[in-house]
């Protein structure tokens, strides 16, 4: 171990005060060659498992998006206008991940993202930026961790909020079919019996 100490001291000659510092050994720990060694052992064990968590979080993150792609009707989530898109991603369908009624479920990070977040028919989530003043996004992003600064857990924690809201909200929105089948069977004593012919 090293020790540096810095001390000053005033000297008083023909009547000017004049300053003079020493330095002196003080306590510095520097570490051994086996403690760099454990300390470098940690550091790769644990980006080793960060990476492992991200790829973790990713798989999680597609399985959802493949879920809400097809919850996409009970969520009544709102399609992009293909007009509102760059031409190549005109052609692919893509519905909003945020905005309207999902605005209650928006994390913070949802809300810092400067952008939208969509899914498109591929069941890929993207991210829309650099909107123009009428309305045309001109960038869209595939999304990977840390892009636009929406980390994997961030955005998988949103995806989990919007899977819970479609089950809460699916058997009304079940409901709302039966009924509509319902009044379909309730019309069919109404209907003529045998096929119609091309004058009816």
């Amino acid at each position: 171990m090293i020790q540096l100490t810095a001390s000053c001291t005033r000297v008083v000659f023909s009547g000017f005060v004049r300053s003079r510092c020493e330095v002196m050994q003080s306590p510095v720990e520097a570490p051994t060659p086996r403690a760099l060694a454990d300390l470098v052992s940690r550091c790769t064990q644990i980006d080793r498992f960060t990476v492992q968590l991200i790829a973790a979080e990713e798989s999680r993150i597609a399985a959802l998006a493949s879920a809400i792609f097809a919850m996409r009707g009970v969520l009544e989530l709102e399609e992009v206008p293909p007009d509102k898109l760059p031409a190549r991603q005109g052609r692919i369908q893509h519905w909003a991940l945020t905005g309207g009624d999902l605005d209650a479920e928006a994390t913070p990070a949802i809300r810092r993202l400067r952008g939208t977040l969509v899914v498109d028919e591929h069941e890929q989530v993207k991210i829309l930026s650099h909107r123009t003043w009428r309305g045309m996004w001109r960038v869209v992003t595939l999304w990977r961790d840390g892009v636009d600064g929406l980390s994997s857990r961030d955005l998988l924690e949103y995806l989990a909020r919007l899977a819970i809201r479609a089950q809460e909200i699916a058997p009304a929105a079940a409901r709302a079919l039966r009924e509509r089948s319902e009044a379909i069977a309730a019309t069919s004593p109404l209907l003529p019996s045998g096929p119609r012919s091309r004058d009816d």
